[in-house]
């Protein structure tokens, strides 16, 4: 009887072992199941992480057996089962790119960022905030995770690597200047670390990913086909640059008088000259933040930027579209973006203010004469179905003022400086000379000798207006002068030797010469095995 009991109780241990394992695995595939996959779209903004002592996470209370289950706790046991394994994937992922020279700037935002999102979303399902929150969080890291492993990825391709890194050396010379001014007036900026990625849509930044640190820029198919592309890689880091400093734009709106962009639609007001002022700054309140990354980009690029805004905005067989103020999306009243007439004066406005005020002139002439036949004295409107006519100087002379104020000042959200007093922003006379060079050494068929990746390019955009048939082998020999970022290249020319120098024998007895020297300049043995057992 003894032996029949212990024989029932072994097989009911094991019936419950199976059970327990069962559900085990069940609930395990039911949170897999739960949670979506990454998806391709945009992230909502985040929030920045708090900078707060660490916290610690008071452990969940026990439930007793057979004690029901909150209605979501399938949900909350979905989420944190998620959020484990998002954590295990960044470490992967960090561990793999901080020993991969191009991608080594993507670890901070795996190290850091990603463990504080998973963190914070732990604690509010510990506080008894619900599933919904850690949920919310979980899609973010997913997508987060997603865009650094394409960025990541693009990089190891070595098709892809150089152009990448040309790319991203001229992002990262446009936001040096922005970088150093954040710093030394202890603006509080969030983003710092362009990285440019090829896609399949237009020209565009990722303004969602700044509290990651990470700015990802997407390219265009034909962004390496053609030299015009590129300055508008200023334009968009002027949007990263206006959203990564917190409250920077309401306070520039503030200061310029201007409403919010988000300000209802309403039927326009007239009066006897046009438009009435207060329609005016509806319309400019709508159009600032592309009027102040026209302005940002101007002043990286000088001529070249306007003579890309004036070749991408021209419409054949349409110019009138130049005039036309498009609606905005959901109902607005303006499209974000001002009409092109209008973005090229501005252009030529600060290239004026910034003393080179011939180009600007012949810019300007010759945006016109594309324009033959059609007068560029008014912008059309649509009011009510058609097409109104309204005179351009009051439009012109309200963007002539905001053009003054953003580059001269003063301007308390910068600190009581205007973006000319930004070190190394203005594209003046003397970058424009640099520019200048590199496009005769371009239009001659030559590499150019400087390294600076925005004269390069603004080089690059003056020869291909000059010469557009030679746009592609332009674009080739410009970016031949530039050091790609996370390849280790200096210069094309880095192991050439120096004109009139002595050829180097590179026979045996030259190497093993040079190999016994360098032994004999080492430190003994012993002392290097101690200063690496220090470090």
């Amino acid at each position: 009887m003894d032996d029949i009991e212990k024989y029932v109780g072994a097989l009911l241990g094991v019936i419950w072992l199976i059970v327990k394992a069962a559900i085990k695995y069940g609930n395990t595939d039911e949170a897999r199941a739960a949670a979506p996959p990454a998806r391709a779209d945009r992230p909502r903004r985040h929030t920045p992480p708090a900078e707060a002592a660490p916290r610690s996470i008071a452990p969940r209370a026990a439930v007793p057996f057979g004690a029901p289950r909150a209605p979501d706790a399938a949900r909350q046991r979905a989420a944190l089962l998620r959020l484990d394994e998002l954590e295990r994937s960044a470490a992967a992922l960090g561990e793999a790119v901080r020993h991969e020279r191009a991608n080594r700037r993507f670890a901070d935002a795996l190290a850091r960022f990603v463990p504080q999102e998973i963190a914070q979303a732990r604690a509010a399902v510990d506080a008894g905030r619900g599933a919904g929150a850690a949920e919310a969080a979980a899609d973010d890291i997913e997508r987060v995770l997603g865009e650094i492993a394409v960025l990541a990825r693009q990089r190891r391709d070595p098709s892809l690597l150089p152009a990448l890194g040309d790319a991203d050396a001229l992002a990262d010379a446009c936001y040096a200047p922005v970088i150093a001014f954040a710093r030394a007036e202890g603006l509080p900026l969030r983003s710092g670390f362009p990285a440019t990625q090829l896609a399949g849509f237009d020209l565009a930044i990722w303004t969602g990913f700044i509290p990651t640190s990470i700015a990802p820029i997407f390219l265009p198919a034909d962004f390496f086909a053609t030299p015009l592309r590129w300055p508008a890689l200023a334009h968009e880091i002027g949007h990263d640059f206006l959203a990564s400093i917190d409250g920077l734009e309401p306070a520039l709106r503030r200061e310029l008088g201007l409403p919010d962009a988000g300000a209802r639609p309403r039927e326009l007001d007239l009066d006897d000259d046009g438009a009435a002022a207060s329609e005016l700054k509806r319309a400019f309140g709508a159009w600032f933040e592309e009027i102040f990354c026209d302005v940002f980009g101007t002043m990286m690029f000088g001529p070249a930027y306007v003579i890309t805004m004036s070749e991408l905005f021209f419409q054949d067989g349409v110019p009138y579209a130049s005039l036309a103020v498009q609606r905005g999306a959901r109902g607005a009243r303006y499209d974000v973006h001002p009409p092109p007439h209008l973005r090229v004066l501005i252009g030529c406005m600060v290239l004026e203010r910034a003393g080179l005020g011939v180009p600007a002139r012949a810019l300007r002439e010759a945006w016109a004469r594309r324009h033959a036949g059609v007068s560029l004295d008014h912008l059309i409107w649509p009011v009510r179905g058609a097409w109104v006519p309204f005179p351009l100087p009051p439009f012109a002379d309200m963007a002539a003022s905001i053009v003054e104020r953003l580059y001269a000042g003063p301007l308390l959200a910068l600190s009581g400086f205007g973006l000319q007093d930004i070190s190394g922003l203005d594209h003046g006379p003397h970058e424009h000379q640099e520019a200048s060079r590199a496009r005769d050494a371009l239009l001659a068929g030559r590499v150019p000798a400087s390294r600076d990746a925005r004269a390069l390019l603004a080089g690059a955009v003056l020869a291909a207006h000059q010469a557009p048939g030679q746009a592609l082998m332009i674009l080739t020999l410009a970016r031949a002068a530039i050091p790609a970022l996370g390849t280790g290249e200096r210069r094309p020319d880095a192991f050439a030797p120096a004109a009139g120098a002595p050829s180097v024998a590179l026979d045996r007895r030259a190497v093993t010469e040079a190999l016994l020297f360098r032994e004999i300049l080492l430190p003994p043995r012993a002392l290097r095995a101690r200063r690496r057992a220090r470090l």
